[in-house]
């Protein structure tokens, strides 16, 4: 896990381990069981390069609601705003419907605009299930009315 007191890998060895992933996806044998495969997909999503994070949102949306709870657990707590907006989008590829509680919770709470933003594109994704949360936003006089844009937005 990259933390403030380590380095991010070498953009040669992110590369090589989206490569890997994709392999891995296109000959369908991606280990979804490896908790330590999906913490370090989720680690990658903190590359500076977007074309690389875009790559890992893709992959995360092939392997599907197996990433879920990865993705959801660094949305919630991760320190980099950059891994959070991108977990938010793989959400939306992923489109698991256990997600819109915490996306809620980013979209109404996470101090970074984007990661709120990426939120709302989720909900908008999720369909029915996030309906009801998003009305009651909409309707509650506790909350901002930057959070009502971005759920009705969504």
């Amino acid at each position: 896990m990259v933390t403030s007191e380590t380095q991010p890998p070498a953009p040669s060895e992110t590369d090589r381990f989206l490569a890997d992933v994709n392999s891995q996806l296109a000959e369908g044998n991606v280990d979804i069981t490896n908790p330590q495969q999906l913490k370090k997909m989720v680690e990658s999503l903190a590359d500076s390069r977007g074309m690389v994070r875009l790559g890992f949102v893709e992959a995360f949306g092939k392997i599907g609601q197996g990433a879920t709870p990865f993705l959801l657990e660094a949305l919630a707590n991760h320190p980099n705003p950059v891994v959070r907006r991108s977990c938010g989008k793989a959400l939306a590829k992923i489109r698991d419907p256990q997600a819109v509680p915490t996306l809620i919770n980013a979209l109404l709470n996470d101090e970074d605009t984007v990661v709120k933003s990426s939120s709302a594109g989720a909900l908008a994704r999720m369909g029915e299930a996030a309906v009801p949360k998003l009305i009651e936003v909409l309707e509650s006089a506790d909350y901002p009315q930057s959070a009502k844009g971005h759920a009705s937005w969504a």
